[in-house]
């Protein structure tokens, strides 16, 4: 699977070939949405920011060469997220970077239709609990299931650090759900 996304990200940079950036995004479209609905306070929102980062990715892709597009589009939905609150600061709302952890939407995003059984809701719950660099790394493991070395990529850390940050993260999480209980 990897090879075919090199290979399309290769035909992207060479060719401008939008038929396989489209590839691309059919494949990390629900896991970005997601990853950035998880961060901000509604559904329009995160539709705009999922887009943005697709369109920040299309720029980056035809002008470099790219290896993980799960890193690139990861990192580029972190800076996404990060623009949209500094512009909300700038125009004076009242949301902050600081605070958009607790944010979460209630409603899944439409076009997915996600039905949150009671465990799945409290999961999320207790995920919001925890600090943001925590989040995003067990995210990325086990919702969107990379890889240690992609999550390295994505939060440019090196796999030790990703390793200890996964092991310090569930901790928390446990911790998070047991006080809950």
């Amino acid at each position: 699977m990897h090879n075919r996304h090199k290979f399309l990200l290769f035909r992207v940079y060479r060719f401008r070939d939008t038929q396989a950036y489209g590839e691309l995004y059919e494949v990390y479209v629900a896991r970005i949405r997601r990853f950035v609905a998880f961060r901000v306070k509604s559904s329009q929102d995160a539709e705009d920011l999922t887009a943005e980062v697709f369109l920040r990715g299309w720029e980056y892709a035809t002008s470099s060469m790219i290896e993980k597009p799960s890193a690139l589009f990861y990192r580029i939905a972190r800076n996404v997220v990060v623009d949209h609150y500094r512009a909300k600061e700038r125009l004076g709302e009242s949301a902050t970077m600081e605070n958009a952890h607790l944010v979460v939407d209630k409603k899944p995003i439409a076009s997915e239709q996600m039905e949150l059984d009671e465990d799945r809701a409290e999961l999320l719950s207790a995920m919001q609990l925890i600090k943001e660099e925590y989040r995003d790394a067990l995210m990325m493991r086990y919702m969107d299931e990379m890889s240690v070395k992609e999550i390295a990529q994505a939060l440019e850390k090196t796999p030790n650090n990703v390793r200890v940050l996964l092991h310090r993260a569930k901790k928390a999480l446990e911790r998070v759900i047991e006080t809950k209980k």
